[in-house]
């Protein structure tokens, strides 16, 4: 148990307060801490509820309340202020004050006070604001506003966008506005204001003036940032509107609200290729680079000259379906077109794929073509998906525009979408036929697009056979090329028997095209022609003439007799150029009975006789051939003998003429080798002559060298002998034998050789090669004494030898 409850009083802390009654006066005192409250049995604790305004009775300690504390960056919203402008002192009981109920101020932090019996308070922090962010303001007293405007805490965005953070405004600098600050002219109650993050980072309200909160309770609201292609819409309450586009960050007015599409404020321009565009209505008049439009004007914006489309207030877009506002080019593949109608003229124009159609929904607007329940039979046979299609085409029809039927009254059926359109295939045609009374045939193959306005003439046939119009076909096909029709005709001969004749013919038409649709039964009438032919031709017949050459009549009656080529000109109809070129007979059949078993036997009478001529027939043609393959036998063997004779003939001759190329080649061969022999031996014989010429040339040459030489050599010695003689001449005993030595040409003979160029270049002397040649002869004595007497003696004695040639 709390000791305050055991002791029955309450201890105040600071910081807190309480109230207690007076239970006989109703009267409440305020107590503030700290301080002890004794209370009387007179006193109650009580508290102030401020949803029901009423003070409610409690315990003691749940009497106990927290002052009212705004630290800085914060402010105290207080109503029910004191008259007197003051709030209960700290620490002491204090008499409830007349208050000012209704009235509401504001107090801004760092501010502490117990509160008066019957006052509320909120607290709330400071505002800070980024610079895309804002607060809006509404004025609740304007005397107040005006007068303590310039008390407001404003703190002014910093250049470089830099905001305050919680409980910082004072730090940063943030203080009222002043007295001097600029009180707006128009503070009406009710008035609002917006305080923009660009222009504040911080804000305190002063009294009179107070912040409104969102839907979701903030007081700080988000700006719309727009980036590049992106925009978006604010509309006031007298319902104008304000486009803006980014990049930019857009503050609303204070009577403004965003415009909310699929739960975005941001919208994304409208982007457009050159196959998209825009209807726009102009709503009020204005001008632009492309000149003044009215109220009323309508435009169509296109990819092509406005890639990227901003809608602005002056415009307003007209949708171009239900899920989109965007008008999208159809694509027409190639062999498909699109109905488009003026809406000015009513003319309906056809487009021709391929292409991509993107008409002016100011001029035009696409169309589609109901077709009736018989068209669709006659030009898509069998088709009932596109019967079951067209009649559905025909609800959507605009009762205000009879006949026509726009792309989006009708739905989107991509199968059949396009124009009407046909195939014709080969060896077909068709005739198209417009309002105006033009006629067209085409012919396939081809795809053939219809114009609004066309439609295909139908033809009709007759069915069965005989061919009857108990049952038309309708269609509007003409087979031109290789038709066939079928047909029973029944005709009586000459004899009055009746022939039931079925046969087939092959049709084609040519000419002018205009005239193949001048008929518009044309088996009928083809049917019916031939018939009258037949019977006439018959009537002139015999059963059994008829009845044996029936193909040749009917061929001859139809297609005309062949000409001397074999052919035959045919039934031609010059109405709608059409032209029989063959008949097949199917059937030709007697309608009686016992003449048809006549006419039965007497062709199998004749087929027996036939038959037996074949058989005899055969028979000879069978011995003819065997007579035939013997003869044919023999001559093969002859023949084989022959050619075995003439191989063999053929072979000794080749035999001949190789033995006789062989001989010949050898001749040949035997007499290019002499010649190549004869040709070597002159060759060889030149060479020898030439060899020995060459030899006998030295030779001589050689002997006259050494003529020659031997001559200088007995010239030379001559000399020398002669010097001897002379530098000798004193030489006694023997010298006449060395005379009569000399004389002898054997000695001659050896003194030359001896005295050949060879000793000379060899440095020899004269006396050198005489004593060589007089060695060992009655001479070599004398020689020496010469030699000794001819010497001179130099000073010391020595000889001098002589230069070469002078010596002796």
């Amino acid at each position: 148990m709390d000791d305050r409850q055991a002791k029955r009083d309450l201890v105040l802390a600071p910081s807190e307060y309480a109230y207690m009654q007076d239970v006989t006066k109703g009267v409440i005192k305020t107590y503030t801490g700290p301080t002890v409250i004794n209370p009387t049995a007179q006193e109650r604790p009580v508290w102030f509820d401020p949803e029901s305004k009423r003070f409610e009775p409690c315990a003691l300690e749940d009497a106990v309340r927290p002052i009212a504390i705004a630290p800085e960056g914060y402010y105290l919203v207080l109503k029910n202020p004191s008259t007197r402008g003051d709030h209960p002192a700290p620490g002491a009981v204090h008499p409830s004050p007349d208050l000012d109920v209704g009235r509401k101020i504001n107090i801004t932090g760092p501010c502490a006070f117990a509160l008066w019996p019957g006052q509320m308070v909120k607290l709330v922090q400071g505002h800070h604001l980024r610079s895309n962010q804002y607060l809006l303001v509404r004025v609740y007293n304007e005397d107040e506003a005006r007068t303590s405007w310039g008390q407001a805490v404003i703190k002014p965005a910093a250049a470089d966008g830099a905001t305050l953070t919680a409980g910082a405004a004072g730090a940063a600098g943030a203080a009222p506005a002043g007295p001097t600050a600029r009180v707006p002219a128009d503070l009406a109650v009710g008035k609002l204001y917006l305080i923009k993050g660009t222009d504040v980072s911080f804000y305190i309200p002063p009294t009179g003036v107070g912040v409104v909160p969102d839907e979701a309770g903030s007081y700080v609201r988000d700006a719309l940032t727009l980036e590049r292609l992106e925009y978006a819409i604010l509309v006031d309450q007298n319902g104008k509107k304000r486009y803006e586009r980014g990049p930019q960050v857009v503050f609303p007015e204070p009577t403004e609200a965003f415009v909310v599409q699929g739960g975005a404020r941001k919208l994304r321009a409208i982007e457009l290729s050159e196959v998209e565009g825009l209807h726009v209505k102009v709503i009020a008049p204005y001008t632009d680079d492309a000149g003044a439009h009215a109220e009323g004007d309508e435009l169509f914006i296109t990819g092509a000259h406005t890639a990227i489309y901003y809608p602005r207030e002056e415009h307003a877009v007209i949708p171009a379906s239900a899920t989109t506002i965007k008008h999208r080019a159809v694509a027409v593949p190639a062999g498909e077109g699109r109905y488009v109608l003026g809406r000015k003229t009513g003319e309906v124009r056809m487009v021709r794929g391929p292409a991509m159609l993107l008409p002016d929904p100011i001029e035009e607007v696409m169309v589609r073509r109901a077709l009736t329940d018989r068209e669709c039979k006659t030009w898509y046979p069998g088709n009932a998906e596109a019967l079951a299609y067209n009649r559905a085409l025909r609800a959507h029809e605009d009762p205000a525009r009879p006949g026509v039927i726009t792309e989006a009254a009708s739905g989107a059926t991509a199968r059949f979408a396009g124009v009407p359109s046909t195939n014709i295939w080969v060896g077909y045609a068709v005739m198209v036929v417009d309002k105006h009374g033009r006629r067209r045939v085409e012919q396939g193959p081809r795809n053939l697009l219809l114009g609004y306005d066309e439609s295909l003439e139908v033809i009709q046939l007759s069915t069965g056979k005989p061919k009857s119009t108990d049952a038309l076909i309708e269609t509007v096909f003409l087979r031109v090329l290789n038709n066939k029709i079928g047909d029973l005709c029944v005709v009586e001969t000459l004899d009055h028997v009746e022939v039931t004749l079925e046969y087939s013919m092959r049709v084609n038409f040519t000419g002018d095209p205009m005239r193949w649709f001048e008929v518009e039964n044309y088996v009928k009438f083809l049917c019916d022609h031939v018939r009258s032919v037949l019977k006439g031709v018959v009537k002139r017949h015999s059963i059994e003439a008829f009845y044996a050459a029936s193909v040749e009549v009917l061929r001859d009656a139809i297609l005309g007799r062949p000409d001397d080529k074999g052919a035959r000109p045919g039934m031609r109809f010059p109405e709608n150029g059409m032209h029989v070129t063959d008949v097949e007979v199917l059937d030709v059949s007697i309608e009686d009975a016992d003449i048809s078993a006549l006419l039965g036997q007497a062709q199998h009478e004749a087929v027996q006789a036939n038959i037996a001529i074949l058989r005899a027939r055969r028979g000879l043609e069978l011995t003819e051939q065997q007579e035939a393959i013997t003869r044919g036998e023999a001559d093969a063997r002859a023949e084989t003998a022959r050619r075995k004779a003439d191989l063999d003939v053929a072979a000794t001759a080749d035999r001949l003429r190789v033995a006789l190329a062989a001989i010949a080649s050898d001749h040949a061969q035997a007499e290019r080798a002499q010649a190549a022999a004869v040709a070597r031996n002159a060759a060889h014989d030149v060479d020898h002559h030439a060899e020995l010429a060459r030899r006998r040339a030295e030779a001589e040459l050689d002997q006259a060298i050494a003529r020659d030489r031997q001559a200088l050599v007995l010239e030379a010695l001559r000399a020398e002998v002669a010097a001897a003689v002379e530098r000798f001449g004193a030489a006694q005993g023997g010298f006449s034998e060395a005379l009569l030595a000399l004389s002898s040409n054997e000695v001659l003979a050896k003194v030359a050789e001896a005295m050949s160029v060879q000793a000379f270049v060899g440095g020899k002397t004269l006396t050198d090669v005489i004593d060589k040649v007089f060695a060992g002869t009655p001479l070599a004595g004398v020689l020496d004494t010469v030699k000794a007497r001819a010497t001179p003696s130099n000073g010391n004695g020595a000889g001098k030898a002589l230069p070469p040639g002078k010596q002796s």
